[in-house]
């Protein structure tokens, strides 16, 4: 189960950075994680960036190392996606031993590399389809967005889209959110989840078929997490008043 974790940025003792990995740290009492080392992502000022996070709960004590990082957010609210648990913390001896460990939990971290997926008709795009799919990147590493065809749209919602399916990707590659866009298929849309073998599945707020995906994950029994996207600005930015 994903967890997310909104905090303040500590100083501490700041030892990460006399061994070329600087880390970044949180006190905060959380009875339900283990003394372990997980794989995160971490969103910093709307960018998702990805780090190893080390749990020390005697001391309730979160440290953690982010990637192609390098500025200073002390005393900044961040926050933090835990995706993996990786392994139990061990004793360390000394300093050569810590590094040699940080540098094989960084190699193994970077190696797994999960996709989150999204779905979406996206005719007029707006604000609201920057930030369903800017949530949706935090959950993961590869954000695949699939966009109903033109022929779904007129079969489902009983209309036809005001941009055409190529125009709806050209707009979409233009947010440069999303790692793939692909142009869906007349077939049952369940056959990306095959493909794809996504972790995550990220659904808008008011996006229908969520049960029946619920229905095929259990059925075939598949380790993929459903998350709802809240809503943003609704009364203001939902296609259905954009169009008029």
């Amino acid at each position: 189960m994903i967890k997310i974790i909104s905090w303040i940025v500590v100083k501490w003792k700041q030892l990460g950075r006399t061994i070329w990995f600087p880390t970044v740290n949180l006190l905060l009492e959380d009875s339900e994680l283990s003394d372990s080392t997980f794989k995160i992502n971490i969103v910093i000022d709307w960018i998702v960036f990805s780090g190893a996070w080390v749990y020390r709960k005697q001391l309730w004590l979160f440290e953690w190392h982010i990637f192609d990082f390098d500025k200073e957010i002390y005393w900044k609210e961040i926050e933090i996606i835990i995706l993996e648990r990786l392994r139990d913390n061990i004793k360390i001896n000394n300093l050569e031993e810590l590094k040699i460990l940080i540098k094989k939990d960084i190699l193994k971290i970077k190696s797994i590399k999960n996709t989150i997926l999204t779905f979406w008709s996206f005719d007029v795009v707006h604000k609201w389809h920057s930030y369903y799919l800017n949530q949706a990147k935090k959950y993961w590493d590869l954000l695949i967005t699939i966009i109903a065809t033109d022929q779904n749209i007129e079969k489902f919602k009983k209309f036809k889209p005001q941009n055409n399916q190529q125009k709806r990707i050209e707009d979409i590659k233009k947010l440069n959110i999303s790692d793939e866009i692909v142009a869906g298929k007349e077939e049952d849309f369940l056959k990306w989840i095959e493909i794809y073998s996504p972790k995550v599945i990220c659904f808008g707020y008011d996006q229908r078929w969520v049960e029946k995906v619920e229905d095929y994950i259990a059925k075939n029994n598949l380790d993929i997490e459903i998350i709802r996207i809240k809503s943003f600005k609704p009364e203001v930015y939902k296609s259905s008043l954009l169009k008029k």
